[in-house]
């Protein structure tokens, strides 16, 4: 809303309009700040209605904010209409498996977010059945980490079977996921 605001300022109000907008980006960044040192119930509560309302922020790092799944499957809901996150950062939460299909649940609808860490997350296989499912109809992904998981062979088989379909995902990063040997993967991968 800020940025559209201050489009509209004609010239000679927008240097008086510029150090407004400027102080209430400020506000909003130390809200967002101070709900991610709480991510618990009342954090997460203020970031998933931040992010529904949300017209302006692209990056959102929650990483290692002590994330379970309650709190995942909160902004994953509030990612289904999020118009403008590009990037969201979730690494070393522990958001497992009901997260992680809450967050693949999401994908499938949303049609932004081109960047999701989701590494050192406690995610098996079922998660990422859950966001291999939602990769097959995902166009705007193009990086998703889901490096130190523990997915395992069948969980690379079902992202194997979703990048058949989805050709938008550029890097994927499934390193550290019990994926057996070079053979298994390899395997996993082709067929």
């Amino acid at each position: 809303a800020s940025a559209v605001a201050l489009k509209q300022c004609s010239s000679r109000f927008k240097d008086l309009a510029a150090p407004l907008v400027a102080n209430a980006v400020e506000r909003t960044d130390e809200k967002w700040r101070d709900a991610a040192a709480e991510i618990g119930g009342r954090g997460a509560a203020t970031i998933t209605g931040g992010l529904e309302r949300n017209e302006v922020l692209t990056t959102l790092d929650l990483n290692f904010c002590y994330i379970r799944a309650e709190c995942a499957a909160a902004i994953a809901e509030a990612l289904r209409g999020n118009k403008v996150l590009t990037t969201l950062g979730l690494r070393g939460n522990k958001i497992g498996d009901e997260g992680a299909k809450a967050i693949g649940k999401a994908l499938a609808i949303n049609g932004v977010l081109t960047s999701l860490n989701l590494q050192s997350n406690c995610i098996r296989y079922e998660g990422a059945a859950a966001i291999a499912e939602a990769l097959q109809g995902n166009g705007v992904l193009t990086a998703l980490n889901l490096n130190d998981n523990r997915i395992g062979i069948e969980g690379a088989k079902a992202l194997a079977a979703a990048l058949r379909v989805n050709r938008v995902l550029k890097n994927i990063n499934l390193r550290y996921n019990s994926l057996g040997d070079e053979g298994m993967i390899r395997d996993a991968v082709s067929g």
